[in-house]
């Protein structure tokens, strides 16, 4: 595809986005729109920090604008910089793994719940995610969102960040993740710091017996031990990706209007 051709599909994937009005705080899956959420976990020394990314699970659907371009937050500066910084003591031992739901609609109707997430590299993604499983952890997340509004700076900034430790309970990542997943749900979403993950989309299908399906993005998260979180996207998309991006230009134009009718 050439560069004109390029800019034509990106232009047209931003003009179908979904954003979300900004807020200081945390957006749950329960408004149908959660944040994007980096979750930083030090399992030896119980503590976590939870870090606003400045998307919405829309912005980083399928085919969507803020998902299409690569992108980089530095953890050292700015609103982010105190919670970062509070986890330095463990740096050896942390794990970390991006997510954003959306846990309103319908599992009749395609691509209106999912969420999307970092997966460990390497691992066979499972295939056998059912609707009737989804509540739980979706639910569970927006307790540990919650958790976070009422700690560090989420209230008062944009794309703020706060530290919880166990005491905190549902605040602390390490109870969300569970087995190194959505509460014992789904993949592997979890990794060591300086280690790529893979992201993907888990949706809602219609027809596969109130299952979950997904697709893989051409991109990839990193988190380095000096606090740069990068977000990669392949500079030249294989074919099957456009394929891909047409689907997921049909995600988005179902969630726009749904939730304009909303």
């Amino acid at each position: 595809m050439n560069i004109k051709m390029k800019a034509l599909v990106v232009a047209a994937v931003a003009a179908m986005s979904v954003s979300g009005a900004a807020n200081a705080a945390l957006q749950t899956s329960a408004s149908g729109n959660s944040s994007l959420v980096l979750t930083v976990i030090d399992k030896v020394n119980g503590k976590s920090a939870t870090f606003d990314l400045g998307f919405s699970y829309s912005d980083f659907a399928v085919g969507a604008a803020g998902s299409s371009a690569s992108f980089s937050w530095d953890l050292n500066s700015g609103n982010y910089a105190d919670a970062w910084n509070a986890l330095l003591v463990g740096a050896n031992d942390l794990v970390w793994g991006v997510l954003a739901a959306d846990n309103v609609g319908s599992i009749n109707e395609a691509g209106s719940m999912g969420f999307i997430t970092t997966v460990r590299d390497g691992q066979v993604l499972p295939t056998n995610l059912r609707m009737a499983q989804f509540s739980t952890p979706m639910a569970q997340f927006d307790n540990y969102l919650n958790g976070n509004n009422r700690l560090g700076n989420h209230g008062t900034v944009e794309n703020g960040a706060s530290v919880a430790e166990l005491k905190d309970g549902n605040a602390y990542g390490g109870n969300y993740y569970s087995q190194d997943k959505l509460k014992g749900f789904g993949p592997l979403a979890v990794s060591a710091v300086g280690v790529e993950q893979n992201v993907v989309q888990y949706f809602s299908a219609v027809g596969a017996l109130g299952s979950l399906t997904y697709v893989q993005y051409d991109a990839t998260f990193k988190l380095d031990a000096n606090g740069l979180l990068t977000y990669t996207v392949a500079a030249v998309p294989e074919p099957e990706t456009y394929a891909l991006l047409l689907a997921g230009l049909g995600l988005v134009g179902a969630a726009a209007r749904r939730r304009k009718s909303a």
